[in-house]
């Protein structure tokens, strides 16, 4: 795989509005009830390629360098990195829009999963709650808010344009 200046600048870019749209939102983004409005990315992610799994990977480990639970949260950015590869390779595979719903929710799963169980480890929040409230809030950004955006986007041909790669999603 060959990166260019361009996957650069995108990766940049995604993960510079992962950090800002995590950080002005004034719902928490850490801890038992959070809501990252920056999720609403990840179902952008078939649109941007490889570039978008990594620009949200770097996103995610920026925003969790600053979490209370410290070095620990960090561990995240692994899952986080996997399921984002997970939507991008799914959906370039089948070329079909619903998958990005099925990868973005297995996506919330499997972060809900991680973050209560660090949050149980770590805090003592219930586990089971913590884990279904994380799953929740994940698929009400990536799926319920992140869907029609990738489908709007994905409509107007934008990224197509932009990225030129030679690549058509039907």
């Amino acid at each position: 795989m060959k990166i260019q200046t361009k996957d650069l600048a995108i990766m940049a870019i995604y993960g510079a509005l992962y950090v800002v749209l995590s950080y002005i939102s004034p719902i928490p983004i850490y801890g038992a009830i959070q809501f990252r409005v920056a999720n609403i990315l990840l179902a952008t992610i078939p649109l941007l390629g490889i570039a978008g799994v990594l620009g949200h990977t770097l996103g995610v480990f920026v925003v969790n360098m600053s979490s209370l639970l410290g070095p620990i949260d960090l561990l995240n950015t692994l899952p986080a990195f996997a399921m984002a590869f997970i939507v991008h390779y799914v959906y370039k595979h089948t070329k079909n829009d619903y998958t990005v719903i099925g990868t973005c929710s297995a996506y919330s799963v499997v972060l809900g999963t991680t973050v209560g169980w660090m949050l149980n480890y770590i805090g003592g929040a219930p586990l089971i709650l913590t884990m279904a409230y994380v799953t929740t809030t994940n698929i009400m950004a990536s799926v319920l808010i992140g869907w029609p955006v990738f489908k709007i986007l994905k409509r107007s041909g934008v990224f197509e344009n932009l990225l030129n790669r030679g690549e058509k999603y039907a």
